[in-house]
């Protein structure tokens, strides 16, 4: 397994950045948008979830794999608390107060998690989530989806996306070691990965009815062409690494990872503020 490393990056988003970052295709760049918002809220869920295992664990290698996972995504959290508050300012103003409800139930929603739900269901919602966004994290890395995409908000996916592959166990291990068993774990990680998707399509259409001039300035043949190979390829590879994740032996430690993990590693190593292993 890789070293999870820290990194302290700072990504600079502004006023003028392109919302439309992925190639000719508004509506998938809303929905990558639209389930980011939800990082701000849903990470320090992650977090509480493995402090909270971390009081149980006795393997100290584990423990020490929890305590970076959870720097990890704190610096995740921040970065996109950033980037959503550059996205909601570009907002109408209605729409940005409907946005920032919705953000406030979510995050009301997933402190409930802690309080009222217990360890076992909070560590199959974590590796349920986790499972999910690694196998997404394999297709964008697979298909080189950042070719066409634009800075600086495909800066902050690919170093994003690139830990969310080296703490890919962290979750997995925790389940394991403290959770319910693989039925619990697969009808709770289940759910979690609906909840994460309709919260993340309903932000998203929150985006879409925001900016409709950004929607129709895609609407040409062309790009809707060029719309459809890529979400064709996009569909059909992730479902494709989605397959593995629920079978009764399925661990993270068994895929391999595509070449362009390792180069984004070296990257984001390079161009780091700071580092910690």
């Amino acid at each position: 397994m890789d070293t999870i490393t820290v990194r302290k990056m700072e990504f600079e988003f502004s006023d003028e950045m392109d919302l439309v970052f992925i190639e000719h295709d508004p509506a998938f760049s809303f929905l990558f948008l639209g389930t980011w918002m939800l990082l701000p809220y849903l990470e320090p869920y992650l977090m509480r979830t493995m402090r909270t295992a971390l009081e149980q664990i006795d393997n100290e290698a584990l423990a020490h794999d929890l305590r970076q996972f959870c720097s990890q995504e704190g610096q995740h959290y921040q970065q996109h608390a950033k980037a959503n508050d550059i996205i909601l300012s570009l907002m109408p103003d209605a729409q940005r107060q409907t946005m920032q409800e919705k953000l406030s139930s979510i995050a009301a929603e997933y402190r409930s998690f802690t309080e009222t739900k217990p360890l076992q269901w909070n560590l199959a919602y974590a590796e349920g989530f986790e499972a999910y966004t690694a196998a997404g994290a394999r297709t964008q890395m697979e298909l080189r989806v950042f070719d066409y995409m634009q800075d600086p908000i495909r800066d902050l996916m690919l170093w994003h996306i690139m830990e969310e592959l080296e703490h890919r166990t962290v979750a997995y291990d925790a389940y394991q070691t403290l959770g319910n068993g693989y039925l619990y774990g697969l009808r709770v990680g289940l759910w979690a990965q609906r909840h994460f998707v309709g919260l993340g399509r309903q932000l998203a259409d929150s985006m879409i009815d925001a900016f409709p001039e950004l929607m129709a300035a895609h609407d040409a043949p062309q790009a809707h062409k060029i719309r459809k190979q890529h979400r064709t390829a996009y569909m059909r590879r992730t479902l494709k690494n989605l397959a593995g994740i629920y079978a009764p032996w399925y661990s993270p430690r068994n895929y391999a990872l595509p070449p362009m993990y390792e180069e984004a590693r070296t990257e984001y190593n390079q161009r780091a503020i700071s580092t910690a292993a």
